[in-house]
């Protein structure tokens, strides 16, 4: 017997992840819900291919979310069935303020492949496009005014607006704003808004085009995760410089070439994932590297958290640096928006590995206030770009917001099934 439970499966960015209703979960123990998603995604699998389950076998693939508005019935904080993130994630008082609420609360959690392990301390950048996407289609976000916009505009002219919805990361307590295209449902019994799905947009390593979701993420304090633009780890009789830079979840930024050399590697920051995957000796010392910045800056150290990111330089007209970017013990075949993310911000700060590194003659200008500070990387796939707004933020100026573009689809919409045996042995 199996139980079938309300899910959409959906792309973001480049990354994939199923999205599950918090009503079927509210009600239930905790770990009967983290059985759910094991088995949903197919985890454990020794194999990593994530076979009997929607999992893609990599960290770019497992990843999963639980989306409801503010205010929902939920087992309050304290009890030990309660949803993972922030205390005040499910205040619908604060949800309404007009400057600070939100519409939808995101409760991403990162799904192991070969372990059955849940990261609900990271966070997914890529996936918050289609977390606002799937919000928008399970009518948990509403705007009368875009709503009677739509109604009231000749429909031969196939109307669209820009929904702003504002998505609480649960995780961290950030509130970050996507502004969605959307239409007015023309399956819908009556006015409905509904995600755009096509347009021109292009995102390296999706192949085609979609609609343009942007994305705009504060950075609500200091990134530098230490407060020096560059860090020396020791790593073993080595060291390495490294930069720390955290906008949202912490990554660890070092010279690729030094990395390589350490590891009597032949390969480069240009090589292909599977190349770089495949020399066990440079894994193992990135995830030496990994713990040891963990360690030098304070960072709780998870599945995916810290990420550490290789740079090197580049000849390409079209980018400013070359990246391969780790996550959860794999080079990522693009890049992870959070990654992407203290890119951005890593080439607004002087002295940053990032910043040394680019071909930009922009980043080598100490930034002012009011300025946007754009940075294009290279990845296996193509190429990124993010921007940061430099703000004065209590008397340092500083990067104060990022904002960069992706699309989502939605793959499948209907049920997940997961075996009945998970309800009665966790009940």
């Amino acid at each position: 017997m199996q139980r079938f439970l309300p899910a959409h499966f959906c792309r973001g960015g480049t990354s994939k992840g199923l999205f599950l209703q918090d009503r079927a979960l509210a009600h239930i123990s905790h770990a009967t819900r983290e059985q759910i998603i094991l088995a949903a995604m197919g985890t454990p699998d020794p194999d990593g291919r994530q076979i009997d389950g929607m999992g893609g076998g990599i960290s770019s693939l497992s990843k999963a979310a639980i989306l409801h508005a503010p205010g929902a019935q939920h087992p309050p904080p304290d009890s030990p069935n309660a949803f993972p993130g922030v205390s005040w994630a499910n205040d619908i008082v604060k949800a309404r303020d007009i400057k600070s609420g939100w519409d939808v609360v995101y409760r991403f959690v990162q799904v192991g492949v070969r372990e059955p392990e849940l990261d609900w301390g990271s966070t997914c950048g890529n996936l918050i496009s289609a977390a606002a996407m799937t919000a928008i289609n399970w009518n948990l976000v509403h705007n009368e005014s875009i709503l009677n916009q739509l109604v009231q505009a000749d429909p031969k002219s196939r109307p669209q607006a820009i929904l702003p919805t504002r998505i609480l990361a649960a995780n961290n307590g950030l509130v970050v704003t996507a502004n969605v295209p959307v239409i007015l449902d023309p399956t819908a019994p009556k006015p409905t808004l509904v995600a755009v799905t096509g347009g021109d947009a292009v995102i390296s390593g999706v192949p085609g085009t979609g609609a343009p979701i942007i994305i705009e993420t504060p950075i609500p304090t200091a990134p530098l995760r230490t407060g020096n633009s560059r860090d020396v780890l020791k790593i073993g009789d080595h060291e390495i410089e490294s930069s720390i830079i955290d906008t949202g979840l912490p990554v660890i930024f070092v010279p690729a070439d030094r990395l390589f050399n350490l590891a009597s590697s032949t390969h480069s920051v240009t090589s292909s994932p599977v190349a770089i995957d495949a020399d066990a000796s440079v894994m193992d010392l990135v995830e030496r590297v990994r713990m040891a910045g963990a360690a030098h800056a304070g960072i709780p150290l998870s599945s995916a958290a810290p990420k550490v990111c290789l740079v090197g330089p580049t000849d390409r007209k079209d980018a400013d640096l070359t990246i391969r970017a780790v996550s959860v013990g794999n080079i990522h075949r693009t890049v992870p928006a959070t990654t992407l993310s203290a890119l951005a911000s890593a080439a607004a700060i002087p002295g940053t590995i990032v910043q040394g590194l680019s071909s930009s003659p922009a980043h080598t200008r100490t930034p002012n206030t009011g300025d946007v500070v754009s940075l294009t990387i290279a990845h296996p796939a193509g190429t990124a770009s993010a921007s940061v707004k430099i703000g004065n933020v209590d008397g340092i100026t500083r990067p104060e917001a990022i904002v960069y573009t992706r699309t989502a689809r939605l793959l499948f919409a209907g049920s997940v099934a997961v075996p009945e045996s998970i309800f009665q042995t966790n009940s």
